[in-house]
């Protein structure tokens, strides 16, 4: 029997099942269908009479095949009618074909048990058996962002080239289906751009507007992530900046789900978002929230490399995009390595202003405007880019001269490498001004210029690290063998050595020409630093900061205590260029 037939007294609404596959598929043999539910059919024969079994008190079938063209998985629509009325859900088919798989619908008000669940296995394969020809085939994925074939995919649209008319359906899985609901629009796109006209003279809000708008930009012009961070004390506007970002693509609100989240997040959670996001921006608010500094280290690396960890279930989530962030820190001062500021763009002040009455006025009238007015702009900018595949050389041509003029003026290797940053982010802005955004009267890009040459200065880690080793052993002079406190010698007992042991040699003469560290104490003072002592020494060594005698090894051999131990011996020069430095 057709399904039209089976359910005429109650068919499920077109905004579910089109009435044309309802009048294509048939219940299988052997079941009967209706509007009470799913009768299991056993014919009479010449020894037994024949009868029927309930399966279920609601009708349930399937109406799609659903494959996944990320990854080839296979699934299945599945209509019943519940409480609500008629339902639908995307059911991956190794679920629904196995009792253990099928119980995770009982959680929508699926007419599912324990006690049918195996015979509704049963009842699906037959059912798919009956129909596999007949079913109308439904591409999916269960990410947003850029697709394979060149089309772009939001949770309520998907935007293909005209040549490539294609319908994907965005199949979230676990609470992503949750968290997709907040990357819609909603209110108007007037309302929204009055909330720009009243921040075009404050740079870092227009910034935080192109790295927003960004994000979907990298792919196209070849270019991994990177980082936008805004940095200073709070009540400055950082959060409102944050906000303004998210609501070029969707709901920018405290209250879930939104497109803005916290810093108090698991590396995993990162991931798994950065993955579902893939070509949109992940936006991080406030990093005094992170349960460990060195979730935010880890959490800059991992984003940049666009790859998160390999999971027992052999799925490796990629993303290509842009992490916003904010906090009273700058990001890259949670790690010593010189690779956290090449990756991070910071941005050091007030968003909105030096003003505070003014800049509270201000954030509570756009936070105003923008809890019901979101997600306009980014979607004019998916639909210029997908409709314009002619003009993407044009914009990478845009982007390899933009990138040559910042390198150009770029004063270190950090530095040139934001100027591939900061081509992305004006490549952005020539988009989104040609789609309707006032340009700002102040230039936003002096300020990201200016970032990125702080970057390059705060790079040099090998010099940081020695100002705080120097400092340190100015301040110990008496852990230092030959600078012991002399009032603790006698005739009969050599010097007491402090509690952490001897750190070395220095003389106490006139003429000194050298601090003598041992490897393991300069190592953990390094350590206690939070720098990695071996890439510090090698660093050291190699501008030739050590005193090694012109011999090829870095150690020399110096007596400390009652030993002679090998020691790396920090020039005088060095260390009173720090001394005068410091004082």
């Amino acid at each position: 029997m057709k399904l039209s037939t089976a359910l005429s007294d109650n068919l499920p609404p077109e905004s579910i099942v089109p009435a044309e596959v309802l009048s294509t598929l048939q219940t299988p043999k052997g079941y009967r269908l209706s509007s009470t539910g799913i009768l299991k059919v056993t014919p009479r024969t010449r020894t037994a009479r024949g009868y029927t079994t309930r399966l279920t008190s609601a009708p349930m079938f399937i109406v799609r095949r659903v494959t996944d063209i990320l990854t080839g998985e296979a699934s299945r629509q599945v209509v019943w009618y519940g409480p609500d009325g008629w339902t639908s859900r995307i059911v991956a088919r190794d679920d629904l074909l196995r009792p253990a798989g099928l119980m995770s619908l009982v959680k929508y008000d699926a007419p599912i048990t324990s006690l049918n669940s195996k015979r509704l296995v049963t009842y699906f394969a037959a059912m798919e058996a009956k129909n596999m020809e007949a079913l109308p085939s439904l591409d999916c994925a269960s990410r947003m962002g850029w697709l394979p074939d060149g089309s772009f995919l939001l949770p309520d649209l998907h935007f293909a080239p005209d040549d490539r008319p294609r319908n994907i359906l965005l199949t979230p899985k676990g609470n992503r289906a949750n968290l997709a609901t907040a990357w819609t629009p909603q209110g108007s796109w007037s309302e929204w751009l009055a909330t720009v006209e009243k921040v075009l003279d404050y740079p870092y809000m227009m910034i935080a507007l192109y790295a927003s708008a960004a994000a979907p930009i990298l792919r196209l012009l070849r270019l991994p992530g990177f980082i936008v961070d805004f940095s200073g004390e709070t009540t400055g506007g950082k959060t409102t900046a944050l906000r303004f970002a998210a609501s070029v693509w969707g709901k920018p609100t405290d209250d879930y789900p939104t497109t803005l989240y916290s810093w108090d997040v698991s590396i995993p959670w990162v991931e798994s978002t950065a993955g579902f996001l893939h070509s949109l921006p992940l936006i991080l608010d406030d990093t005094k929230r992170a349960r460990q500094k060195k979730v935010i280290s880890d959490v800059i690396y991992s984003f940049c490399q666009g790859q998160g960890r390999g999971r027992a279930s052999g799925h490796v989530p990629t993303w290509h995009s842009i992490l916003i962030s904010s906090g009273e820190g700058a990001a890259p001062s949670y790690s010593n390595d010189a690779g956290t500021r090449a990756r991070v763009l910071n941005l050091s002040g007030k968003p909105l202003g030096s003003n505070p009455q003014e800049g509270a006025k201000l954030s509570e009238d756009i936070q105003y405007v923008l809890s019901s007015n979101y997600g306009h702009l980014g979607r004019r900018v998916i639909e210029y880019l997908v409709s314009n595949r002619e003009n993407h050389e044009q914009l990478r041509k845009l982007f390899e001269l933009a990138r040559e003029e910042y390198a150009s003026i770029a004063q270190s290797a950090v530095g040139r490498r934001h100027s591939a940053h900061l081509a992305c982010l004006e490549v952005a802005a020539s988009i989104v001004h040609q789609l309707g955004i006032p340009r700002p009267e102040r230039d936003p890009f002096a300020d990201l210029v200016k970032a990125a040459a702080d970057a390059g200065n705060d790079a040099d880690l090998p010099l940081a690290a020695l100002y705080e080793v120097v400092s340190w052993s100015l301040t110990n002079q008496d852990h230092f063998w030959g600078r012991h406190d002399p009032s603790c010698v006698s005739k009969y007992l050599p010097p007491k050595a402090p509690p952490t042991g001897w750190a070395g040699a220095w003389s106490p003469k006139d003429n000194w020409t050298f601090i003598g560290y041992t490897r393991s104490r300069l190592s953990e003072l390094l350590d206690s630093f939070g720098h990695h002592a071996d890439e510090v020494i090698t660093a050291w060594n190699n501008r030739g900061w050590f005193d090694n005698a012109g011999r090829k090894q870095m150690s020399r051999v110096k007596r400390v205590g009652d030993h002679n131990l090998r020691c790396l011996c920090l020039t005088r020069e060095m260390v009173e260029v720090i001394a005068n430095e410091i004082q």
